[in-house]
């Protein structure tokens, strides 16, 4: 531009700056030349204009095509996503003499015991502003301490509020100086095969070394997923290809609007790592635990008064049915709900809520989260006709009376945390000549143990006692006065 400029002057200068006269029809030629000139000159000033013009729009559309719907949703949700550590002390014994000479062959009397860390990283995700904490159950157990990460880096000692194994979720409190960013839940039921999921969580937290959470990005490939592992069944789970890695279990599967719609928690992997199939339970569920852990320490099952059965092929046959979906009502308890409502033994329920019951585990997932006051809505096959029925939740089972150990147990509340060491259930009412009475257990104790298996809840405590086969011995360890105490060798008769 520069040198065109400079042409142009120098020719106007020397077609008009000097002396010189020029016979008419040259001075007319050299006039056209000028205006060629001026005229090239002003098309070039308009041209570079345009370009610096288009370059800069070119610039903020660049600029603005990295802001875009998954950035958007990370700076919205990542601040509610923290990390989780756990600490679990162990207790072991150590030979001092010869230890490791001998002790693989010989039981030596003088044992030292020792106590060692094990320490375990997960995510968790902020569910209100002052300190609620949702994350997998798996995160948090056996843990002894529990610590908190925010998004900013403070660290928290937490409280375990309660927890629930069949879902595996947890809920923590902290209790921060100010208001935190919670995460806003979203519709899980309303998932839409290929749309982008967004997975934020602490994988390998240790490593990297920073309170700020990485995020992952994939579809959701699946919805309505069953997960078996070594001790658990999962149901309903949603199935994204979001990579999903140690640590990230507790951690936040959120949409384009930055909505929660899952917590990560498993991996298909052979491996160990992820292979593009990872798992998230769904933010519906979740919020129905999340309530009920809060307000109750556990989940505390309705009663309804129904005993079910899975529904074989030759049941199905007797009551006029092709397929085996669903449950046989074998028991109806006498003044419950269930009795009141209608329903009667004999009876095939097919759906609750608009939900398919496929078998009596399906049928335990979908009631056991029914609050107190809630309307629910059974569809049923009998005598060949599908009907529907409705019955209202009166009361939740917080007590539990077990045919044969002449013992009642009831479900530990918040409060009751102040003053136990353990989850569990207590000892509501025991007969003084029963056989438990006689080795030792007591009206208010705590019942953590069974054998080999963890309570957390009275739920946990019910089914452990159903598996009990008759003349099996067994272990029960109970608290109390925060001392831990052991009755073992005992076989209910």
């Amino acid at each position: 531009m520069g040198f065109v400029f400079l042409h142009a002057f120098r020719t106007f200068r020397t077609i008009h700056c000097v002396g010189t006269v020029y016979p008419p029809a040259l001075e007319e030629v050299m006039s056209r030349q000028l205006r060629y000139i001026i005229y090239t000159f002003s098309l070039f000033l308009c041209l570079a204009v345009v370009c610096i013009g288009k370059n800069a729009n070119v610039q903020q559309e660049l600029s603005g095509s990295r802001e875009n719907a998954i950035v958007k949703a990370v700076e919205y949700a990542s601040p509610a996503v923290v990390n989780i550590s756990t600490t679990r002390i162990q207790e072991y014994t150590v030979n001092p003499f010869f230890q490791d000479l001998w002790s693989p062959f010989f039981d030596m009397p003088f044992q030292i015991p020792q106590k060692r860390e094990l320490h375990g990283l997960g995510s968790g995700i902020i569910i209100s502003g002052d300190g609620y904490i949702l994350t997998n159950q798996h995160v948090i157990e056996g843990a002894d301490f529990v610590e908190v990460i925010l998004f900013d880096g403070k660290e928290f000692e937490a409280l375990v509020v309660g927890l629930d194994r069949s879902s595996d979720l947890a809920v923590l409190k902290i209790e921060p100086s100010s208001q935190l960013l919670e995460i806003q839940f979203g519709d899980s039921s309303d998932l839409m095969i290929g749309e982008w999921a967004i997975a934020i969580g602490h994988p390998f937290a240790s490593a990297v070394g920073n309170p700020k959470p990485t995020v992952t990005i994939g579809v959701i490939s699946a919805t309505n997923r069953t997960l078996k592992t070594e001790n658990r069944l999962y149901r309903h789970l949603i199935q994204t290809d979001a990579s999903i890695n140690p640590g990230n279990s507790g951690g936040a599967l959120v949409n384009l609007h930055g909505q929660l719609i899952g917590v990560n928690t498993a991996i298909y992997s052979t491996s160990g790592g992820s292979q593009g199939i990872g798992f998230a339970i769904p933010a519906n569920v979740a919020q129905k635990v999340v309530s009920r852990i809060i307000e109750d320490g556990a989940i505390v099952p309705p009663v309804i008064g129904l005993n079910v059965q899975n529904l074989t092929q030759d049941l199905a046959e007797a009551v006029n049915l092709l397929e085996t979906t669903g449950v046989l009502v074998s028991q109806v308890s006498n003044g419950s709900v269930a009795a009141l409502s209608g329903i009667k033994r004999g009876d095939v329920i097919t759906k609750i809520n608009n939900q398919t019951v496929m078998d009596q585990d399906e049928y335990r997932s979908i009631t056991r989260l029914i609050s107190k006051n809630e309307e629910i809505t059974f569809q049923i096959f009998r005598a060949g006709i599908q009907q529907q029925i409705k019955i209202t939740i009166k009361e939740l089972q917080r007590n539990y009376e077990i045919d044969g150990w002449e013992l009642e147990v009831r479900q530990q509340n918040r409060e009751d945390l102040n003053h136990y060491g353990h989850r569990g259930v207590i000892v509501f009412k025991i007969k003084k000549e029963s056989e438990l009475a006689r080795k030792g257990l007591r009206k208010g104790d705590l019942i953590y143990k069974v054998g080999n298996i963890i309570i957390d809840s009275l739920e946990d405590f019910k089914q452990i006692v159903v598996r009990l086969r008759r003349n099996q011995r067994f272990s029960l360890f109970f608290e109390r006065d925060r001392e831990e105490w052991a009755i073992r060798n005992l076989v209910i008769q």
